[in-house]
């Protein structure tokens, strides 16, 4: 669902299908995109339990158009990841490509900075809704885990749990903007073996 109108009528849809079926809940429901929410329904994302499924890079590509198209009041619920995580929502980052950037860095460094890879617009677009390095590292790990029902197997670096893995040649935690966007994966590791490495 993109718009408020869209993400009110599948919360309608998800509160209807809980009524009649209680069990439903324990599915961890989830809105793709959830681009833009109405003041009220925050709350009901959190009371639902429904999980928010975003794309970083299309908040801040949507930056330069969003406020004429939607107008500035409905712009304040536009990819509001800090209002969703304030109302207990997880929320987990995606990069929906094509239709954005595929790079978990450019990600990440959109949820930190609201920014577009030029560093535009200066200040970041609407930067109270921005992220900290971890939140949004874990929007790219943990909370997709626990949507999926997987936590308990996946999403953290844990004894006992799958060794799935990134090596990267940064710290996503503590790099800069600048140097996050310069990030580049050496490998990854699916169930303990190495899939990809980097070719020097």
């Amino acid at each position: 669902a993109i718009g408020d109108a869209g993400n009110r009528d599948v919360l309608d849809f998800y509160e209807s299908v809980y009524e009649r079926h209680p069990e439903a809940r324990r599915l961890r429901n989830r809105i793709e995109h959830a681009q833009v929410i109405h003041p009220d329904d925050f709350e009901r994302f959190a009371e639902l339990g429904i999980v928010a499924s975003m794309e970083p890079g299309h908040a801040v590509e949507d930056s330069p158009w969003a406020e004429e198209r939607i107008g500035a009041d409905r712009v304040k619920g536009a990819y509001a990841w800090r209002t969703l995580r304030q109302h207990g929502v997880p929320v987990l980052f995606n990069s929906d490509y094509t239709g954005t950037d595929w790079s978990f860095f450019y990600g990440m460094y959109a949820a930190i900075t609201r920014k577009m890879a030029d560093g535009t617009p200066d200040g970041g677009w609407y930067p109270e809704q921005s992220l900290t390095a971890e939140e949004a590292l874990r929007a790219y790990t943990y909370w997709p885990a626990f949507a999926s029902g997987r936590e308990h197997l996946t999403g953290t670096i844990k004894p006992g749990k799958w060794a799935d893995l990134t090596v990267m040649d940064i710290d996503p935690l503590n790099a800069s903007p600048d140097e996050l966007l310069g990030g580049q994966v050496l490998m990854t590791i699916v169930a303990g073996k190495v899939a990809y490495e980097i070719q020097n």
